[in-house]
């Protein structure tokens, strides 16, 4: 049996609904010790405030949160971090998945999505 060598992923989480926090959070620590949920953040200031100070390889970002725009959230972080950044909404139009990525997404998946969806896109964006 090997041990594993390289650090895990680390995931900050950003949505306003506490049930998706939970369910992503068990997601992720499934993944262990591939993957780990660095911290959770409610809102746009609270994702800054961590991103400065956890500096994760991956932010899953809503783009709604609770009436705030989570997708002009994007360059701030992108700015005070070099997370990579995978959008995970309900709000899955093209034209939102086509601004994502426009402002610098490098994923976007639907809340509906099988959760493997969002593990495989996590990973990508690591590399």
């Amino acid at each position: 049996m090997s041990s594993v060598s390289a650090s895990p992923i680390e995931v900050l989480l950003v949505d306003d609904q506490r049930a998706i926090l939970a369910g992503v959070t068990a997601l992720i620590e499934s993944e262990a010790p591939r993957m780990r949920v660095a911290g959770h953040a409610r809102g746009g200031r609270q994702a800054l405030e961590l991103a400065r100070s956890v500096r994760p390889h991956v932010i899953v970002l809503d783009a709604d949160l609770g009436g705030e725009d989570g997708l002009d959230l994007i360059p701030l972080l992108l700015d005070c971090c070099s997370a990579a950044i995978v959008v995970f909404t309900c709000l899955a139009e093209p034209g939102v998945r086509l601004r994502a990525l426009r402002l610098g997404a490098v994923g976007f998946i639907a809340k509906t999505a099988p959760g493997e969806e969002l593990i495989a896109a996590i990973r990508r964006a690591t590399g």
